[in-house]
């Protein structure tokens, strides 16, 4: 299992992944919160059987009834499902590298294809070629006035969510997030922290995305976001420049600090690494940290999850105080042994 992004793709500095997902629902059935488990794992099977017709036929497909708890936390952390599904044993999954089929989660079918940067028109492509080909063997419900049907009102129309997750550190140090928020309103977007500690943004990551899917066309949307996202990354360029020329030396300072703590910390919790990472990814952005690339830190703020360190230290743990400690372990590991090449 590959993850979305733990590559850098365009505008690779600002932009962590491009997520296109495509709500959908077999016509006749309930919605997937009404309908019954029987009803469940008839479209589980109606799914499984035509697998061999989607994206070629090139993927994986489980059932989470059949899934331990440790591969389904493994799945969630990649993003790959969600945190509803992977509670659900009323649920399968169909992905390969960049694209996941969710079944019986939030609506009957959810189609998302995520790519690293920013690839709005190669990630709805390929998002709505695979939906054409399950559309072929299964009926969508679907309304001449509202467009697909839907479990949530807001999907409406489209069906269609695009997203991007960004990493805007320059905004965040400089508490402009709620002015890009109120910009991007009235166009029909949102932005939001993707991780959050007591209500605060952890790691200068968001999430930006359209909140109007009806009286657009995929075309409208995509255009939309291309504007939105364009927008945002100009507004972080602009902030970056002016701290560089403004603060030079104290966030050097403040990278430099978490690159010793993660040298050398004994025991790290998940919301205190991101904040780390973060910083230092900046500093590689601003080049003050050299010989380190954005894929490699990237890469870290995947693999400091649980599941991650349970697989790559093959072990399972007791409780957080250990997982902190292994969490800890792996990043002195990685970035004691860069001392020198920085």
């Amino acid at each position: 299992m590959n993850c979305f992004w733990t590559n850098a793709g365009p505008c690779g500095d600002s932009v962590l992944s491009t997520r296109v997902r495509l709500a959908r629902n077999v016509k006749g059935f309930l919605f997937p919160h009404k309908g019954s488990a029987t009803e469940a794992g008839y479209i589980i099977s109606l799914f499984e059987k035509i697998t061999a017709s989607i994206n070629g036929g090139q993927g994986s497909f489980m059932r989470l009834e059949g899934l331990d708890k440790s591969t389904r936390r493994m799945l969630r952390e990649r993003n790959i499902i969600t945190l509803e599904t992977e509670a659900s044993d009323n649920s399968a999954v169909f992905f390969d590298d960049d694209c996941s089929i969710l079944i019986n989660e939030e609506d009957h079918i959810r189609i998302q294809v995520v790519r690293p940067g920013l690839q709005l028109k190669e990630t709805f492509e390929k998002a709505d070629r695979v939906d054409d080909e399950v559309n072929a063997f299964i009926p969508y419900s679907f309304s001449a006035d509202y467009g697909y049907l839907t479990a949530c009102p807001t999907n409406l129309g489209t069906g269609m969510k695009v997203s991007a997750m960004l990493h805007l550190p320059a905004l965040g140090i400089k508490k402009s997030i709620q002015t890009v928020s109120a910009g991007i309103r009235n166009d029909g977007a949102a932005i939001s922290g993707t991780m959050e500690k007591n209500g605060i943004p952890m790691g200068s990551i968001y999430q930006v995305f359209n909140k109007v899917s009806l009286g657009l066309s995929e075309i409208d949307i995509i255009e939309l976001m291309d504007g939105i996202i364009s927008g945002i990354i100009s507004a972080e360029d602009e902030a970056r420049d002016e701290l560089f020329a403004r603060s030079r030396s104290e966030i050097e300072d403040t990278v430099w600090r978490s690159y010793g703590i993660l040298s050398s910390a004994r025991r790290m919790s998940y919301y205190e690494a991101i904040e780390h990472l973060s910083n230092i990814r900046l500093g590689v952005i601003l080049a003050f940290v050299k010989k380190i690339p954005l894929a490699l830190i990237n890469n870290f703020m995947i693999n400091i999850q649980p599941a991650h360190l349970s697989q790559i230290f093959d072990r399972s743990f007791s409780g957080s105080p250990e997982i902190d400690e292994v969490r800890a372990c792996f990043l002195r590991a990685n970035f004691g042994m860069r001392q020198d090449d920085v």
